[in-house]
């Protein structure tokens, strides 16, 4: 079964190659010739046209190799005559090329006579890999096609340097020219007394001014040229949206057909691991299990490296297919960034892996806390799916490397996983008190009395320590009688309370909801007997809370009436302090 599947996911991951490169323009252009042709004799891809084609070649390259001995001969002969003295040099550098072409066309012979590349039977001396040479060869062809794509604007950036320069410099020839004209003034008005002097100077000063105003002219034509180029360059210029629209075409005409076919293949590598790992899970029967034991772990993570090395083992071969090596260089260097990256993250991918594996400091079917509330570890992978039953909402999806740093435990059965379910009466710290309709991992909203609802965010709505009054509660009434009691008020008095309270809550319908009811004398106080009403409630009454507190008191009143006790007034007694000793009193 396994062997079926997985030649079944080869043939796809096959055929969808195929497709893209069809869909593309197909890649058997840029395919080498001995792929595009498989070879049929015995001596692999040179003889792959069969017998009649080797001997037609073979007799060219002897034809071919007859005339270049003759040229060969010819320049030899040439050069011991007296006319080629003359063109010495000349004629021995087409001897050498003779002699170079001859040699190598006799290799080619007997290449294709043996089927053997000669240069693997040559002994090659050890050297040492040279890194910057590497390093030019891949990088050449990139830098060259970030050179064509730059090469407009920075020739119209040379032509305007080169038309500044010319200003620059013609601004300083017309200086020049200046001074030779000052001093042709000078040199003519003292050249009465100086005649000799004056006249050779002045001839000096003619002859350089006349120097300088060619050299003056030449920049002139020269910057005339440059700003004639430059103004067509300038007129050539298209509008931006056509110019990137441009672009786009001739990279989509080439690389980015190229760039297409490779993420295709890429894509179809990884659709079709994916797709079969999908198929193991669902009918392999190992994969079948509630647990995943520690060789399915593994296989998993085997499979996440195969998966990225065969997706970028397919992107690369279709680039070299191709034959694009600025995108293949490109990808060389992504994956080498790549590769320089992780190394750095090595413990990072250690701790990752060991919870993939589930040795780590979380794993399945244990509980962690994650922002304040727990969770139970459904499924450890690359995306974790944390659950809580008691949550509306309550399955989320962390990275696994959200994991890292947090600790799971094993959890009891009887561990609630929140304190309150939707439905739920609950008293909150701060006094508030209703009925929980929704609880989610991001809010808890609460309906109170009056219809009125209240949202909490789940953080703080457990910081409040909710009290859930849905699962039963207690109330405790404390009440006072007059000292005139003293005598009855630990026997006769929580007796007759006791009944009075039971009969009172059987008429108004509350003795199914009653669990335990306790009257009992509590203390002497300043002013009072008190006497202590404990009433247990089931959750089904949580709403009437507050009713039945109050229903406690009224009917202690009422008992309080008919028995004629006495409730007492708070007394409250003032003590005046002594005055002091050796003082007079006032």
């Amino acid at each position: 079964m396994a062997g079926s599947m997985i030649g079944a996911v080869t043939r796809i991951v096959f055929g969808l190659g195929l497709l893209a490169g069809w869909l593309l323009g197909g890649l058997s252009p840029a395919l080498p010739a001995w792929a595009q042709e498989p070879a049929t004799g015995l001596e692999g891809r040179t003889r792959a046209g069969g017998a009649p084609q080797t001997l037609e070649t073979l007799r060219a390259i002897l034809a071919a190799q007859e005339q270049l001995t003759e040229q060969l001969k010819t320049a030899r002969e040439r050069l011991s005559t007296p006319e080629g003295e003359g063109q010495r040099e000349e004629i021995n550098r087409k001897i050498n090329e003779l002699s170079a072409k001859i040699a190598q066309a006799g290799q080619n012979f007997t290449e294709i006579v043996t089927g053997i590349d000669l240069a693997d039977l040559e002994v090659k001396p050890k050297t040492e890999l040279d890194w910057t040479a590497e390093l030019k060869d891949i990088l050449g062809p990139i830098i060259q096609e970030l050179r064509s794509l730059t090469a407009r604007p920075r020739e119209l950036d040379r032509l305007r340097r080169e038309a500044e320069e010319y200003r620059t410099r013609q601004a300083a020839i017309q200086r020049g020219l200046d001074n030779i004209k000052a001093l042709q003034e000078e040199a003519a008005a003292r050249a009465a007394g100086r005649r000799e002097m004056g006249r050779s100077v002045a001839d000096e000063l003619a002859r350089l001014e006349k120097e300088w105003q060619g050299y003056l002219q030449q920049t002139a034509n020269d910057l005339t040229v440059v700003e004639h180029q430059l103004k067509e360059k300038e007129t050539q210029k298209k509008p931006f949206f056509q110019s990137v629209q441009n672009v786009f075409a001739i990279f989509f005409r080439s690389r980015g057909r190229n760039l297409l076919a490779a993420l295709l293949a890429a894509l179809a590598v990884l659709a079709a691991f994916r797709y079969s790992h999908r198929l193991i899970y669902r009918y392999s029967p190992w994969h079948l299990k509630k647990s995943r034991p520690f060789y399915i772990r593994l296989g998993d993570v085997v499979y996440y490296v195969v998966t990225f090395l065969g997706a970028s083992a397919a992107f690369l071969i279709v680039l070299y297919l191709y034959g694009d090596w600025v995108l293949l260089g490109l990808a060389f260097i992504f994956l080498f960034g790549l590769a320089w990256a992780a190394r750095h993250g090595l413990v990072h991918f250690w701790h990752q892996t060991q919870l993939l594996l589930n040795l780590g400091p979380v794993r399945e079917e244990e509980r962690v806390v994650v922002g304040g509330l727990p969770w139970k570890v459904q499924t450890i992978n690359l995306y974790t799916h944390l659950l809580n039953p008691a949550l509306t909402g309550g399955l989320i999806r962390l990275p696994i490397k959200d994991l890292i740093g947090l600790r799971s435990r094993p959890s009891a059965p009887k561990e609630p996983w929140f304190p309150c379910r939707e439905g739920d009466w609950v008293i909150l710290a701060d006094g508030t008190r209703g009925k929980v309709v929704l609880q989610s991992p991001e809010t808890v909203e609460l309906v109170l009395l009056g219809g009125s609802h209240r949202f909490y965010p789940t953080p703080d709505f457990l910081g409040q320590s909710p009290h859930n009054i849905s699962m039963g509660f207690r109330l405790n009434v404390v009440f006072g009688l007059d000292y005139q009691h003293q005598a009855i008020s630990t026997t006769e008095i929580p007796a007759k309370l006791d009944q009075a309270l039971r009969q009172g809550l059987q008429a108004r319908g509350y003795e199914d909801g009653l669990v335990n009811l306790k009257v009992e004398f509590k203390e002497a106080g300043p002013s009072s007997l008190d006497v202590e009403i404990l009433a247990d409630f089931r959750g089904g009454l949580a709403e009437q809370y507050e009713i039945l507190g109050r229903l406690l008191q009224r009917l202690a009143v009422e008992a309080c009436n008919q028995n004629h006790w006495v409730i007492p007034f708070t007394q409250v007694t003032i003590h005046q302090a002594a005055p002091p000793q050796g003082k007079d009193q006032p």
